[in-house]
């Protein structure tokens, strides 16, 4: 884990952070304004930099899904599966492809899971980031924002603004390799603080300033620096120089969240310098435009973005290879059968393996609808699970979504129903003791044997059950005093939950047994 000092921080908390921010909607972007040395300088010469936008850059990201204290409300699996669906779709046309390394990481931490400031965020970051990856922190409420990325230490992410239809984490993103705001010098109006108002019907300054304090590789502050940014012009004269730097992005001096227009642009018409009258590109994925209206990155922003990462960020790139797409057949449910009745604390559930699926989410409901305020989920690495949470005398809702390092945009299988009952109450034995059966799992065709003890002898029977409770096999058995071991075989039984009865008048011994 990659670990920095925050020494100097709390000399210097009255410093004005960024921070929570007042009315019915999450700040859009909570990202400190700025334009990193090094895109100033790829800026002044773009053609003299690697930007290879023919090849496919594979980039890894470190998950951190976050809950509270209680170990309470984590992102669930399916939304960030549909979250990296939409990253991958967004960056598709900048052939820049985000992949999981390794299998997220759950943190218990109300702190972080509602944080105030950036500087929590930090420590956050510090205390848990992966080396040479994009690490990013899914949280309930980041600083007030929806969204937000630190220079050097990772990008925190509110679960509202993640979902399938959102551009925030792209933004982020974006943020991460070099893109600044296309408004970039208005983030407080005309004035770094905010304190000069503007009315967009008259010509804009020449030139704004904006806070850059925070805009540095570590968040030790130890003085405020405030920055100036020429105001673009809408005859593009000074695209090169003013706001962003990019050409491809035409003016916009709107820092607050707005709703596009039918023509995707800004319902506010603003006035540059010279008196030229625009309105802002709803289009633009780093624009402070409502999802629906975002949906692409500028030629020029794309070719940033790879320079970035070949030349800044190169240890993002050890591995270049991915994994295998998942099939795209349909996926086969196995058991239980469609409503049949199991074991309510032995639930088994099997499906046909998915060609190159590395793990299965698998959703459990009580409403057909799945909805995440009721559906469990579940994570297995085996076309399998065995669950002994389960209600009893209820009717239950089931599906799997599989998915891989690489491949998120995997649709769920059909569902089916289950009941659950109580089918093999345990009635003990008197006088039998330290039962147990081995092997336990086993294979198919492997028998198993029932070890106990017992202080008397009796006669019983040995009987093999499904886990609806269907008899399969049954012997008699002779039950001697002190130590027994009986036997039964399970050739030609597929995969799956069974149980072992060993039944008498004076009672009945169950246990489990999982055949894979």
């Amino acid at each position: 884990m990659k670990k920095r000092l925050l020494s100097g921080l709390l000399a210097v908390a009255c410093i004005t952070m960024l921070s929570a921010q007042d009315g019915p909607w999450p700040n859009p972007c909570g990202t400190p304004a700025g334009k990193s040395v090094w895109l100033k300088k790829y800026q002044l010469n773009p053609e003299a930099h690697n930007r290879n936008v023919d090849t496919v850059i594979y980039v890894p990201l470190s998950i951190h899904l976050v809950g509270n204290d209680a170990g309470e409300g984590f992102f669930r699996t399916t939304k960030l599966l549909d979250a990296l669906c939409k990253l991958n779709e967004d960056y598709a046309e900048a052939n820049i492809y985000f992949y999981m390394e390794g299998e997220p990481e759950y943190i218990s931490n109300s702190a972080w899971y509602n944080h105030d400031t950036v500087l929590v965020g930090a420590e956050m970051m510090f205390a848990n980031n992966v080396e040479h990856t994009v690490n990013t922190y899914f949280v309930s409420d980041p600083a007030g924002n929806c969204g937000y990325n630190l220079p050097y230490a990772g990008i925190a992410m509110s679960k509202s603004c993640s979902d399938a239809n959102e551009d925030t984490w792209a933004h982020e993103i974006g943020h991460n390799l070099s893109l600044p705001h296309p408004f970039l010098g208005w983030e407080g109006g005309v004035s770094y603080d905010g304190s000069v108002p503007h009315n967009f019907n008259d010509p804009a300054p020449v030139w704004v300033t904006y806070n850059y304090t925070f805009f540095k590789d570590t968040l030790i502050l130890d003085t405020l620096i405030i920055d100036t940014a020429l105001v673009e012009l809408v005859e593009g004269s000074n695209c090169q120089v003013a706001a962003d730097g990019f050409c491809g992005t035409s003016p916009d001096y709107l820092s607050g969240r707005w709703i596009c227009n039918g023509n995707s642009e800004s319902p506010v018409e603003q006035t540059d310098p010279s008196g030229a009258k625009f309105r802002s590109d709803g289009t633009l994925i780093m624009g402070y435009a409502d999802d629906p209206c975002q949906a692409r990155f500028t030629s020029d922003q794309i070719a940033a973005m790879r320079a970035n990462l070949y030349e800044e960020k190169p240890d993002y790139l050890y591995n270049q290879t991915p994994a295998p797409a998942i099939g795209d057949g349909p996926i086969t449910l196995n058991t239980p059968l469609d409503d049949e009745t199991i074991q309510f604390n032995d639930a088994f559930l099997s499906w046909e393996p998915v060609e190159n699926a590395a793990f299965y989410v698998v959703q459990v409901s009580l409403l057909p609808n799945f909805s995440s305020a009721i559906a469990q989920e579940y994570i297995s690495i085996e076309p399998f699970l065995l669950l002994d949470n389960l209600l009893n005398n209820r009717t239950y809702y089931w599906r799997i979504r599989p998915y891989n390092s690489h491949s998120f945009c995997t649709a769920p299988s059909g569902s089916r129903t289950f009941q659950t009952a109580d089918l093999v109450h345990v009635n003990t034995i008197e006088g039998v003791s330290a039962a147990k059966l081995f092997p336990n799992p086993t294979g198919s065709g492997q028998a198993v044997m029932l070890e106990f003890r017992s202080d008397h002898s009796f006669s019983a029977q040995l009987e093999l059950r499904s886990a609806a409770g269907q008899l399969l096999a049954r012997k008699t058995a002779t039950i001697h005093t002190g130590d027994n071991h009986l036997e039964m075989d399970t050739q030609g039984m597929p995969a799956g939950l069974y149980f072992l009865w060993l039944e008498c008048p004076q009672g009945r011994l169950v246990e489990r047994m999982l055949v894979r």
